[in-house]
């Protein structure tokens, strides 16, 4: 299990980056820089964000309800397939390994799922976006 203190000291900055994203795009783009391009449609980073809080359980079970709510729909998919890589490393460079793995296993199991899943243009939106 995670330093829940550990992971606490983090909470503001990402309590600040999840307000941000949905208001101000210049303080968007500085708290997802990896999104200057296109914004995200979906509330994906700040659900997750919440999850993360209350630990690895939520943050799986915001997983499970994301991943069969949006299976079926490429764009919002890819969408959180990306934010799921982008937890991943936020989480190891803050030095949280709990949550760097838990990211990780979700990452592949949505990858594999879009791989697996998607055909013809559809695929190709998913690696075009993740690539």
């Amino acid at each position: 299990m995670a330093d829940m203190n550990k992971v606490r000291s983090i909470m503001p900055l990402i309590r600040a980056m999840s307000h941000y994203g949905s208001s101000d795009k210049e303080k968007f783009e500085c708290a997802y820089p990896e999104y200057q391009t296109q914004r995200p449609e979906s509330t994906f980073y700040a659900d997750f964000s919440v999850a993360d809080v209350y630990g690895e359980k939520s943050i799986q079970d915001t997983y499970n309800r994301s991943f069969n709510g949006w299976k079926s729909n490429v764009k919002m998919f890819t969408e959180m397939t990306a934010m799921l890589n982008h937890k991943l490393w936020f989480w190891y460079e803050c030095g949280i390994e709990e949550y760097a793995q838990l990211y990780d296993k979700l990452w592949k199991e949505a990858d594999a799922y879009g791989m697996d899943n998607f055909k013809d243009d559809e695929l190709k939106y998913f690696l075009s976006v993740l690539d």
